[in-house]
């Protein structure tokens, strides 16, 4: 299913480009621009300024401890949280704007949590189509033929009629991922999308997320699914108590990296 879920859009992208994946990052435009965000809690402050970019057809995974502030970095980008200081850029667009329309930013940006959060009373089909239909208006025709054209393309078809309860956990989160590409979003956010699945299920998501990366979709996940990170991720942002400590390849973050603070952190997730 290497190319299962390209869209329109995204293949007269990858015929014009041959293979987006291939071209280096910093030769792409810059999706999202995260400049000097500070966010604090009454007097405790999480984020200390963080400052990254993702360009188109990134995949960045978002590594760190409990605590470390990933969690609520993924909330400030899709806008649940409002920042205390600085700026982040979806494309042209500076998103901490509080005039900002954010039901617009919100149909640019996908997002999918580590809960599925699927509705138990409605089955697939409403699931994936419910906020492209009562958020960004689209009619009820044009939210159903594009919402069977992704479950179809991850062999989700016939489970439209299906309700949650009827689904194993690995397939209701590729529900809740094809729900975040109803709007062909610019970016996908993946926050922890693994750690509510049982083991033997994190698997098949997570080969839906490298189909997406082949594809040139891209891509913020927050993960601590460390040997995927490695393989999937063009780049690793590495966060700890608040600021960033490492910013580069898997490579150079996760196998060389001279912090001895970064190297004990990923010495426990080795064999």
């Amino acid at each position: 299913m290497a190319s299962a879920l390209l869209t329109s859009k995204q293949a007269s992208v990858a015929h014009v480009e041959e293979n987006p994946t291939s071209i280096p990052a910093e030769k792409n435009p810059v999706v999202l621009r995260i400049d000097n965000i500070r966010k604090s809690y009454g007097d405790l402050e999480v984020l200390k300024g963080i400052s990254f970019d993702i360009h188109q057809h990134e995949v960045v995974a978002l590594l760190g401890p409990s605590g470390s502030g990933k969690s609520t970095l993924m909330r400030c980008v899709n806008l649940l949280e409002q920042v205390n200081d600085g700026q982040i850029w979806l494309g042209d667009t500076d998103i901490t704007d509080p005039a900002i329309k954010q039901d617009d930013i919100r149909a640019r940006i996908g997002v999918v949590f580590q809960q599925f959060n699927l509705f138990p009373h409605m089955n697939v089909l409403n699931n994936v189509t419910l906020a492209a239909r009562k958020v960004h208006h689209w009619d009820k025709n044009r939210a159903n033929e594009r919402a069977m054209e992704l479950l179809e393309r991850i062999g989700m078809g016939a489970r439209a009629k299906a309700f949650p309860d009827q689904l194993s956990g690995g397939q209701q989160q590729r529900v809740a991922i094809c729900r975040a590409l109803m709007t062909n979003p610019e970016l996908l956010l993946l926050d922890e999308i693994t750690s509510a699945l049982d083991p033997m299920l994190v698997g098949e998501v997570l080969d839906m997320v490298r189909e997406l990366k082949e594809q040139g979709t891209t891509i913020l996940m927050a993960t601590h699914e460390m040997s995927f990170a490695h393989d999937a991720a063009d780049r690793v942002v590495l966060l700890r108590k608040g600021v960033i400590a490492e910013n580069g390849t898997p490579e150079e973050v996760m196998d060389n990296s001279q912090d001895p603070q970064t190297r004990e952190f990923f010495s426990h997730f080795r064999g």
